[in-house]
Protein backbone atom coordinates (compact mmCIF):
# COMPACT_ATOMS: atom_id res chain seq x y z
CA UNK A 1 0.00 0.00 0.00
CA UNK A 2 2.69 2.35 0.95
CA UNK A 3 4.59 1.55 -2.48
CA UNK A 4 1.34 2.77 -4.14
CA UNK A 5 0.82 5.79 -2.55
CA UNK A 6 4.36 6.47 -3.05
CA UNK A 7 4.08 6.12 -7.08
CA UNK A 8 1.12 7.95 -6.88
CA UNK A 9 2.73 10.70 -5.19
CA UNK A 10 5.37 10.84 -7.51
CA UNK A 11 2.93 10.71 -10.94
CA UNK A 12 1.49 13.41 -9.40
CA UNK A 13 4.71 15.64 -8.77
CA UNK A 14 5.73 14.66 -11.72
CA UNK A 15 2.35 15.80 -13.29
CA UNK A 16 2.61 19.27 -11.67
CA UNK A 17 6.56 19.88 -12.69
CA UNK A 18 5.58 19.49 -16.34
CA UNK A 19 2.29 21.14 -16.21
CA UNK A 20 4.32 24.38 -14.36
CA UNK A 21 6.84 23.86 -17.36
CA UNK A 22 4.21 23.85 -19.91
CA UNK A 23 2.93 27.28 -18.39
CA UNK A 24 5.57 28.99 -18.48
CA UNK A 25 6.30 28.46 -21.63
CA UNK A 26 3.11 29.23 -22.57
CA UNK A 27 3.31 32.62 -21.36
CA UNK A 28 6.85 33.31 -22.25
CA UNK A 29 6.23 32.66 -25.51
CA UNK A 30 2.86 34.67 -25.74
CA UNK A 31 4.88 37.81 -24.17
CA UNK A 32 7.34 37.33 -26.89
CA UNK A 33 4.77 37.22 -29.66
CA UNK A 34 3.10 40.16 -28.06
CA UNK A 35 6.09 42.44 -27.73
CA UNK A 36 5.94 45.19 -30.65
CA UNK A 37 8.60 45.02 -32.87
CA UNK A 38 10.61 48.01 -34.70
CA UNK A 39 11.69 47.98 -38.64
CA UNK A 40 15.39 48.71 -38.20
CA UNK A 41 15.75 52.73 -39.69
CA UNK A 42 18.30 53.80 -42.20
CA UNK A 43 19.35 56.32 -43.64
CA UNK A 44 20.88 56.79 -47.36
CA UNK A 45 21.65 59.68 -49.17
CA UNK A 46 21.47 58.89 -53.33
CA UNK A 47 22.90 61.61 -54.97
CA UNK A 48 20.33 64.07 -54.65
CA UNK A 49 18.43 63.87 -51.52
CA UNK A 50 18.52 61.83 -48.14
CA UNK A 51 15.79 59.45 -47.64
CA UNK A 52 14.44 57.14 -45.13
CA UNK A 53 14.11 53.21 -44.90
CA UNK A 54 11.66 52.18 -42.47
CA UNK A 55 9.59 54.26 -40.07
CA UNK A 56 12.18 57.04 -38.11
CA UNK A 57 10.91 57.68 -34.87
CA UNK A 58 10.49 61.39 -34.00
CA UNK A 59 13.92 63.63 -32.68
CA UNK A 60 12.97 64.61 -29.08
CA UNK A 61 11.68 68.06 -29.06
CA UNK A 62 13.44 70.13 -27.83
CA UNK A 63 17.08 68.74 -28.67
CA UNK A 64 19.77 70.01 -26.96
CA UNK A 65 22.81 67.49 -27.07
CA UNK A 66 26.56 67.56 -24.91
CA UNK A 67 29.67 69.35 -26.09
CA UNK A 68 31.91 66.23 -27.65
CA UNK A 69 34.48 67.78 -26.24
CA UNK A 70 35.23 70.04 -22.64
CA UNK A 71 34.69 73.12 -23.22
CA UNK A 72 37.38 74.23 -20.51
CA UNK A 73 39.69 73.33 -23.00
CA UNK A 74 38.66 75.18 -25.92
CA UNK A 75 40.44 78.06 -27.07
CA UNK A 76 38.42 79.27 -30.14
CA UNK A 77 36.18 77.76 -32.36
CA UNK A 78 35.52 77.64 -36.07
CA UNK A 79 31.70 78.61 -37.44
CA UNK A 80 30.30 75.79 -39.72
CA UNK A 81 28.39 76.99 -43.18
CA UNK A 82 31.65 79.52 -43.80
CA UNK A 83 34.39 79.37 -46.65
CA UNK A 84 37.65 78.01 -45.39
CA UNK A 85 40.65 77.17 -46.74
CA UNK A 86 39.55 77.65 -50.49
CA UNK A 87 36.43 74.90 -49.62
CA UNK A 88 32.92 75.53 -48.02
CA UNK A 89 32.90 73.71 -44.69
CA UNK A 90 29.26 73.22 -43.65
CA UNK A 91 30.56 71.83 -40.08
CA UNK A 92 32.47 74.21 -37.81
CA UNK A 93 35.10 72.64 -35.07
CA UNK A 94 37.13 73.22 -31.99
CA UNK A 95 40.50 74.60 -31.18
CA UNK A 96 43.03 73.63 -28.18
CA UNK A 97 46.05 75.93 -28.40
CA UNK A 98 46.86 76.00 -24.83
CA UNK A 99 46.91 72.06 -24.84
CA UNK A 100 50.70 71.03 -24.14
CA UNK A 101 50.05 68.23 -26.54
CA UNK A 102 47.49 66.55 -28.53
CA UNK A 103 45.86 64.69 -26.19
CA UNK A 104 41.60 65.62 -26.21
CA UNK A 105 39.15 63.35 -25.16
CA UNK A 106 36.02 63.50 -27.55
CA UNK A 107 32.87 61.80 -26.89
CA UNK A 108 29.56 61.00 -29.21
CA UNK A 109 27.21 63.83 -28.35
CA UNK A 110 23.79 61.47 -29.48
CA UNK A 111 23.08 58.14 -29.40
CA UNK A 112 23.10 56.93 -33.47
CA UNK A 113 24.82 54.40 -35.62
CA UNK A 114 28.10 54.94 -36.96
CA UNK A 115 27.22 54.55 -41.24
CA UNK A 116 30.40 55.52 -42.66
CA UNK A 117 34.02 57.12 -42.01
CA UNK A 118 37.64 57.62 -43.25
CA UNK A 119 41.24 57.16 -42.42
CA UNK A 120 43.75 58.58 -44.82
CA UNK A 121 46.97 60.46 -44.55
CA UNK A 122 47.82 64.32 -44.15
CA UNK A 123 51.00 65.96 -43.06
CA UNK A 124 51.99 62.24 -43.22
CA UNK A 125 49.78 61.43 -40.31
CA UNK A 126 46.84 59.58 -39.64
CA UNK A 127 43.42 61.34 -39.53
CA UNK A 128 39.98 59.85 -38.97
CA UNK A 129 36.15 60.92 -39.51
CA UNK A 130 33.41 59.21 -38.45
CA UNK A 131 29.56 59.81 -39.21
CA UNK A 132 26.87 58.70 -37.09
CA UNK A 133 22.82 59.27 -37.64
CA UNK A 134 20.22 59.12 -34.94
CA UNK A 135 17.03 57.00 -36.13
CA UNK A 136 15.33 59.96 -36.17
CA UNK A 137 17.56 61.74 -38.93
CA UNK A 138 20.10 63.92 -37.19
CA UNK A 139 23.68 62.88 -38.33
CA UNK A 140 26.78 64.53 -36.73
CA UNK A 141 30.41 64.30 -37.92
CA UNK A 142 33.78 64.36 -35.84
CA UNK A 143 36.42 64.66 -37.82
CA UNK A 144 40.65 65.25 -37.39
CA UNK A 145 40.66 62.57 -34.93
CA UNK A 146 44.31 61.75 -34.64
CA UNK A 147 43.99 58.48 -32.29
CA UNK A 148 40.81 56.52 -31.44
CA UNK A 149 39.79 54.32 -28.58
CA UNK A 150 39.89 50.72 -28.98
CA UNK A 151 36.60 50.25 -30.25
CA UNK A 152 36.59 52.46 -33.04
CA UNK A 153 40.21 51.97 -33.98
CA UNK A 154 38.97 48.09 -34.10
CA UNK A 155 35.97 49.31 -36.61
CA UNK A 156 38.17 51.59 -38.94
CA UNK A 157 41.13 49.40 -39.01
CA UNK A 158 39.20 47.62 -41.48
CA UNK A 159 38.57 50.13 -44.17
CA UNK A 160 41.27 51.07 -46.68
CA UNK A 161 43.77 53.69 -45.67
CA UNK A 162 43.79 56.91 -47.99
CA UNK A 163 46.70 58.49 -49.58
CA UNK A 164 47.81 62.12 -48.70
CA UNK A 165 45.20 64.38 -48.76
CA UNK A 166 42.56 61.66 -49.89
CA UNK A 167 39.68 61.35 -46.90
CA UNK A 168 37.23 59.36 -49.11
CA UNK A 169 34.58 57.81 -46.61
CA UNK A 170 33.27 54.11 -46.61
CA UNK A 171 30.22 52.44 -45.42
CA UNK A 172 30.28 50.57 -42.29
CA UNK A 173 28.24 47.82 -43.12
CA UNK A 174 26.01 46.39 -40.88
CA UNK A 175 26.12 49.96 -38.80
CA UNK A 176 27.54 50.13 -35.77
CA UNK A 177 25.59 51.30 -32.76
CA UNK A 178 26.77 54.06 -29.98
CA UNK A 179 25.04 55.35 -27.09
CA UNK A 180 25.73 58.61 -26.22
CA UNK A 181 28.59 59.62 -23.76
CA UNK A 182 30.74 57.10 -25.63
CA UNK A 183 34.28 58.07 -26.11
CA UNK A 184 35.67 58.24 -29.49
CA UNK A 185 39.03 59.62 -29.22
CA UNK A 186 42.37 60.71 -26.87
CA UNK A 187 43.84 62.46 -29.68
CA UNK A 188 43.19 64.83 -32.11
CA UNK A 189 44.19 66.92 -34.72
CA UNK A 190 48.33 67.30 -35.79
CA UNK A 191 51.28 66.43 -33.76
CA UNK A 192 53.39 67.86 -36.11
CA UNK A 193 52.17 70.75 -38.34
CA UNK A 194 54.30 72.95 -40.25
CA UNK A 195 54.20 76.53 -39.22
CA UNK A 196 51.59 75.08 -36.43
CA UNK A 197 51.20 77.03 -33.06
CA UNK A 198 53.95 75.15 -31.18
CA UNK A 199 54.45 73.19 -33.89
CA UNK A 200 51.23 71.34 -33.65
CA UNK A 201 47.74 71.76 -34.82
CA UNK A 202 44.98 70.68 -32.23
CA UNK A 203 41.57 71.17 -33.07
CA UNK A 204 38.73 68.46 -34.32
CA UNK A 205 35.59 68.93 -36.78
CA UNK A 206 32.13 69.20 -35.25
CA UNK A 207 29.18 69.49 -37.32
CA UNK A 208 25.27 68.63 -36.96
CA UNK A 209 23.01 67.77 -39.90
CA UNK A 210 19.00 67.31 -40.11
CA UNK A 211 18.37 64.82 -42.92
CA UNK A 212 14.66 65.09 -42.45
CA UNK A 213 14.19 68.91 -43.78
CA UNK A 214 16.89 71.28 -45.88
CA UNK A 215 18.02 74.12 -44.33
CA UNK A 216 16.84 77.48 -46.51
CA UNK A 217 20.09 78.34 -47.51
CA UNK A 218 19.95 79.29 -51.18
CA UNK A 219 23.42 77.49 -53.08
CA UNK A 220 23.91 78.79 -56.80
CA UNK A 221 24.04 76.89 -59.46
CA UNK A 222 27.63 77.74 -59.84
CA UNK A 223 28.42 77.36 -55.95
CA UNK A 224 27.05 73.87 -56.62
CA UNK A 225 29.33 73.17 -59.16
CA UNK A 226 32.34 74.39 -57.36
CA UNK A 227 31.42 72.62 -54.12
CA UNK A 228 29.84 68.71 -55.05
CA UNK A 229 29.00 67.90 -51.90
CA UNK A 230 26.38 70.78 -51.17
CA UNK A 231 23.24 68.08 -51.65
CA UNK A 232 24.54 65.61 -49.22
CA UNK A 233 26.03 68.04 -46.27
CA UNK A 234 25.58 72.07 -47.14
CA UNK A 235 21.79 71.83 -47.19
CA UNK A 236 21.26 69.80 -44.57
CA UNK A 237 23.50 71.25 -42.02
CA UNK A 238 22.40 73.39 -39.07
CA UNK A 239 23.60 75.91 -36.25
CA UNK A 240 25.22 73.29 -33.73
CA UNK A 241 25.75 75.86 -31.06
CA UNK A 242 21.79 75.96 -31.38
CA UNK A 243 21.73 72.13 -29.94
CA UNK A 244 23.58 72.81 -26.43
CA UNK A 245 22.81 73.63 -23.87
CA UNK A 246 22.02 77.42 -22.83
CA UNK A 247 25.39 77.67 -20.88
CA UNK A 248 27.29 75.64 -23.12
CA UNK A 249 26.38 78.19 -26.00
CA UNK A 250 26.68 80.68 -23.80
CA UNK A 251 30.43 79.52 -23.65
CA UNK A 252 30.88 78.49 -27.82
CA UNK A 253 29.66 82.11 -28.59
CA UNK A 254 32.16 84.15 -26.16
CA UNK A 255 35.17 82.19 -27.55
CA UNK A 256 37.10 83.58 -30.32
CA UNK A 257 36.33 82.92 -33.97
CA UNK A 258 39.44 80.86 -35.54
CA UNK A 259 39.87 81.88 -39.58
CA UNK A 260 39.53 84.49 -42.27
CA UNK A 261 35.66 83.86 -42.39
CA UNK A 262 35.87 84.54 -38.22
CA UNK A 263 31.75 84.43 -37.04
CA UNK A 264 30.34 84.66 -40.96
CA UNK A 265 28.55 81.81 -41.20
CA UNK A 266 25.50 80.82 -43.53
CA UNK A 267 23.58 78.77 -40.55
CA UNK A 268 24.67 80.92 -37.06
CA UNK A 269 22.96 84.25 -37.91
CA UNK A 270 25.33 86.02 -39.87
CA UNK A 271 28.32 88.12 -39.07
CA UNK A 272 27.35 88.34 -35.24
CA UNK A 273 27.04 84.66 -34.76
Amino acid sequence: MQKRNLILLIIATLLITVGTVLFLSKNKTDKLLSTPSSDKVSWTFDGKKWASQGAPPLCPDPLILPSPVDLNLVTGVLYPGQERGGDYKPHGGFRFDNQANNEVDVFTPMEGNLIKAARHLEYGEPQYSLYFIHDCGMMYKLDHIRELTAKFSEILNNIPMGSEGNSRTTEIRPAVYVAQGEQIATKVGFEHFPGGYQDRNVFVDFGIYDLRKTNGVNYDSDFRVKHSNINEYGTHAVCWFDYLSSEDEAVVRRLPAIGDSGKTSDYCGGTDG
